[in-house]
């Protein structure tokens, strides 16, 4: 796996990339536990389909954890824990290049899961939203996710949700890529 930091490259209409995004029970990847996960597949000009599911993550979800995600205990009781789940999100994230805000946090719960179940290595490349919206837009005093989609206008109908958070990180990429090259044709929707 490799962080990319140049994204001219990023423009060719045959890549397939997925936006992800985990919601946890915290944020220490040695004793969390991921609660949801949400995804999108694309390449440009189009989506091509979602994941998203609810993990059992076998301990109580704290009330602080609870309270950004809105997700209880009683939402993922019956839902399956991350030794079913990440086997289903690496089968559905195949090669693509991965695209993630703040990518190092979800990237860090995946290699998590992975490691605890014999999962192998993660191999995808991955682009950081974040970091690539400090290059694309430089200067300002906040990168969060919700914030810059806010000054995008792009759209967010349920903030720390994996699935419509992973959307609103692919349209991210996509305002960021367009704006790192502007005579590219980078236009995804």
């Amino acid at each position: 796996m490799k962080e990319l930091t140049e994204y001219h490259h990023l423009l060719n209409p045959q890549l397939i990339f997925v936006a992800f995004d985990f919601e946890t029970t915290g944020l220490s990847y040695n004793f969390d536990r991921i609660v949801e996960i949400g995804a999108v597949k694309f390449r440009y000009n189009q989506e091509l389909e979602r994941f998203t599911q609810m993990v059992n993550p076998q301990m109580p979800i704290p009330a602080d954890a609870s309270a950004v995600n809105g997700i209880s205990d009683d939402m993922v009781k019956d839902a399956p824990t991350d030794e079913t789940a990440i086997p289903k999100f690496l089968d559905f994230i195949g090669q693509a290049i991965l695209v993630a805000h703040n990518a190092s946090f979800d990237v860090s719960f995946l290699r998590s899961a992975m490691n605890r179940w014999g999962l192998g290595q993660l191999k995808n490349d991955v682009v950081d939203t974040q970091k690539m919206a400090q290059k694309a837009f430089p200067g300002r005093s906040n990168y969060k996710l919700q914030l810059l989609a806010q000054d995008l206008k792009i759209t967010s109908l349920e903030a720390h949700r994996a699935e419509d958070d992973s959307r609103v990180c692919m349209e991210l990429f996509t305002a960021c890529l367009k704006q790192l090259n502007p005579g590219g044709q980078a236009s995804f929707f």
